[in-house]
């Protein structure tokens, strides 16, 4: 792990780099920084889609004691954002300055939902789980993530475009149990 003024270092240069680019990219394609704008976006949708299921099985069936079992899941998950940006010539103009439109449009994601595209998600969780007496019981443990599509809004002169984007991003989980009572296979 980096030291926390290593961070902000990388952060400041990252920030400088940027702005370089954007000002390269501007400067080289004959725009002027008021004829390029982000002009909002909208969300369309957000769901949550599955990454992993892990299922346990007890069976204590012909137990008369509580079965107790600890177990330890482990998953990890990238956030990945994709956007479309065929179809919109006037915004192809220079590969600089669509790098620029996609930066812009990963540090509005990364400003409202706090994440950053590329990163690297890691949970690690452990559980307790018991089958009573006479019991057979499956738990699941279901990994997911957000999906978020939406639309950017990019002005060009006096034209603006509306980029589609998708965003999956977070890692949660939920554990469900199902009791199979009566299966005697």
């Amino acid at each position: 792990m980096l030291p926390l003024i290593s961070l902000v270092a990388v952060g400041a240069l990252t920030a400088v780099a940027y702005a370089r680019t954007r000002r390269r990219a501007v400067r080289r394609s004959g725009w002027s920084p008021g004829h390029l704008r982000v002009e909002g976006q909208t969300v369309l949708a957000s769901d949550e889609r599955v990454l992993a299921t892990e299922e346990v099985v007890l069976d204590n069936r012909f137990g008369n004691q509580a079965l107790v079992s600890e177990h330890e899941f482990n998953q990890s998950a990238t956030v990945v954002v994709e956007s479309d940006w065929t179809g919109h010539r006037d915004l192809m103009v220079d590969a600089d300055l669509l790098a620029v439109l996609k930066a812009e449009l990963h540090g509005r994601l990364a400003r409202k939902l706090g994440v950053t595209a590329g990163s690297q998600l890691v949970r690690q969780i452990r559980l307790k789980l018991t089958a009573a007496p006479g019991k057979k019981v499956v738990y699941r443990v279901v990994w997911q993530q957000t999906a978020q599509r939406g639309l950017l809004r990019v002005g060009v002169g006096r034209r603006v475009h509306e980029v589609p984007y998708l965003i999956h991003y977070g890692l949660a989980h939920a554990v469900q149990s199902v009791d199979m009572e009566g299966e005697m296979s």
